[in-house]
């Protein structure tokens, strides 16, 4: 998407996680105010509605998308139709838009592919259809799946590239951050500063929220950092009952404080019923059902 300065603000609002507020912005930025900038007009409107899919309102975005929007909006209704469920549905649609040469290089189309290939932990064809990336934010998303895949090498070599195109921007800020935290030792005050920056110079989400519980986390004095992430996430809980980062982490925090059982299986079928597709849940559901199949195996017979 270009750049354009009228969008700094609902850029920036999406990218640290104030959704609402970012919505808010978007619907207060008229046609004639981007000068009939078709191309930022657009944008706009991407951010609109993926800020939407990112507060889990996706009938917003599936009910007002309509077949003849520009693809740039019809790839956020798909992300919308994946994280609704409807995963064969998305995941056709993407594999159909990646070879197709026109559709692979819209940005847009490129971002969300990326995001629902590292959703399915597909990322042979993540990096694939990212390589072509020429966003700040495809990169970040880069950053991201190398580090998934314990690739802090070819994580900071992507850092780099986004260093040397904009140092400054938020999502490269971001992106420091998260590598900061895979890295550990001295590099986690790095981390802390940066999520306590942003969170002066714009607000308190529970996106950056739960930047600064991961940071606590991996602390070594792990019994005042677990109390000091729990006090994070509580605070992010407030701001969105229904976050799913903030419920995983949730959910590990209080397992090394010693929460009640109760407490913690009740965060974890709000995750379920939240973000089914989480990787996370995901994980949980097939290491359940391998222990349900094993323990079948071991499961005394009854004798005649």
């Amino acid at each position: 998407m270009g750049d354009s300065d009228q969008l700094f603000e609902l850029r920036n609002l999406f990218l640290i996680g104030n959704y609402q507020a970012a919505i808010n912005e978007g619907l207060s930025i008229t046609n004639a105010s981007l000068a009939s900038n078709d191309r930022a007009q657009v944008e706009r409107d991407v951010l609109v509605y993926r800020s939407y899919v990112a507060k889990g309102d996706y009938s917003v975005a599936l009910s007002e998308i309509k077949n003849s929007a520009p693809n740039s909006l019809q790839a956020v209704r798909c992300l919308a139709s994946y994280l609704s469920r409807e995963t064969e549905i998305a995941l056709a649609t993407i594999k159909d838009w990646i070879v197709d040469p026109t559709l692979a290089s819209d940005d847009t189309i490129q971002l969300i592919a990326g995001t629902i290939f590292m959703l399915e932990q597909n990322y042979d064809d993540m990096f694939k259809v990212l390589q072509r990336t020429n966003t700040l934010e495809g990169r970040a998303l880069l950053v991201q799946g190398y580090l998934q895949i314990s690739r802090l090498d070819l994580a900071k070599k992507e850092l780099l590239v986004m260093q040397d195109l904009d140092d400054d921007a938020t999502i490269t800020q971001l992106a420091l951050a998260w590598v900061n935290i895979f890295t550990g030792g001295d590099k986690l005050e790095e981390a802390s500063a940066i999520f306590n920056e942003l969170v002066e110079k714009w607000s308190p989400t529970p996106l950056l929220l739960n930047g600064l519980a991961t940071v606590h986390l991996h602390m070594s004095d792990k019994k005042d950092h677990f109390r000091s992430a729990e006090k994070d996430l509580l605070q992010a809980l407030e701001k969105n009952a229904n976050d799913p980062d903030t419920l995983v982490n949730l959910i590990a925090c209080s397992q090394h404080l010693g929460k009640p059982k109760e407490q913690v299986t009740r965060y974890i079928n709000q995750l379920k019923a939240r973000a089914g597709n989480h990787t996370w849940v995901k994980t949980l559901q097939y290491k359940e059902e391998n222990f349900d199949l094993c323990a079948a195996r071991f499961s005394p017979s009854v004798s005649s």
